[in-house]
């Protein structure tokens, strides 16, 4: 989902309920779809049922923090990214202190997610993560007076929802969402890993649906090996409108590959790449694209506001993943 840097990348789309090759980047690895995941050996670290609103993090994340269990006692969600920005025309020491107001952060599309601190202040309607039985993660159009706050380096067309745990994390494990995605051009919701030590690759993307392809799961990994900034994907036709319901996302993530599920169905596996051996954090968002982005900008057909209702994030460690550290 990370696209502040321009991947080379290609999808191979598939239908769900046949076996398929994929062929990114010049490998071909034939395996069998369908296959049922399991949660034998496994031992649950985070249930996260959204059946409230949580308290968002105060002041902005500090990103200088050491990578914590997604088990901790003191475990919280932070709004926004962990790449803040202060207010405009407000100067802030790097990494920022514990308590900066407001920030927004931007990931390279075409909208801004505010943090804790400035949902609190925001017009209740334009607030983008709220509850309803569910966490909803609603984009809309921003207006001028909450665009006047967004300092220059981030956009200021729209209003993102954007939810991360840093710095909770965990090496290896199953991650799942259960989620009704937002449909039409332009609009991009994603569940998605990064590293707990904010490098950039590797990065794990659970769940990426574009507006414009409702029925259409792409799911990938980012990294430098065997080249710098190498991703591999597959594109699964689900032959359902993943607007219409519920679905749960996943991935089973172990020290020599990785498995992406639909529905707990096998949809996707690659091998591990080799810098993939660090915790990750949990990013979950909706974004909106840009003209020249993967899956374009929004336009006449393209509905305002636009919302993800999420039911849970849950994730799970295997006991065969607990191994000692690489070196």
């Amino acid at each position: 989902m990370r696209v502040c840097v321009t991947l080379a990348m290609s999808f191979f789309v598939c239908q769900i309920s046949t076996s398929c090759s994929e062929e990114v980047s010049g490998s071909k690895a034939p395996y069998s779809l369908g296959s049922e995941l399991s949660f034998a050996d496994t031992t649950q670290v985070l249930d996260q049922s959204f059946n409230e609103l949580p308290l968002w993090r105060e002041g902005g994340v500090q990103v200088d923090s050491s990578a914590l269990p997604l088990n901790d006692s003191s475990f919280s969600w932070a709004a926004g990214y962990i790449w803040n920005h202060p207010l405009a025309g407000q100067p802030l020491p790097w990494p920022p202190p514990v308590r900066n107001f407001p920030a927004w952060t931007s990931n390279g599309s075409a909208d801004a997610s505010p943090n804790g601190d400035m949902m609190r202040r925001m017009e209740r309607k334009l607030v983008p993560l709220t509850w309803s039985g569910t966490l909803n993660f609603t984009v809309q159009e921003m207006p001028p007076e909450l665009a006047a706050t967004v300092g220059d380096e981030d956009p200021k067309q729209y209003i993102g929802a954007t939810i991360n745990s840093f710095p909770f994390a965990q090496k290896y494990g199953v991650f799942a969402m259960s989620a009704k995605l937002p449909g039409g051009k332009g609009i991009w919701p994603a569940f998605w890993l990064l590293p707990a030590d904010k490098s950039w690759p590797p990065e794990i993307d659970v769940m990426e649906v574009i507006g414009r392809e409702p029925s259409t799961l792409y799911t990938s990994v980012h990294t430098n090996i065997p080249r710098k900034e190498t991703a591999y994907g597959l594109g699964t036709d689900t032959r359902v409108d993943l607007n219409a319901d519920f679905h749960e996302y996943a991935v089973d993530w172990g020290p020599e590959k990785i498995d992406w599920y639909f529905d707990r169905k096998l949809v996707y596996s690659r091998p591990t790449p080799p810098d993939l051996h660090r915790p990750c954090y949990i990013v979950a968002n909706v974004a909106v694209g840009k003209a020249t982005g993967w899956g374009g900008a929004p336009d006449s057909s393209t509905r305002f506001p636009a919302t993800m209702h999420v039911a849970y994030i849950k994730v799970w460690q295997r006991s065969e993943y607990l191994v000692p550290e690489r070196p």
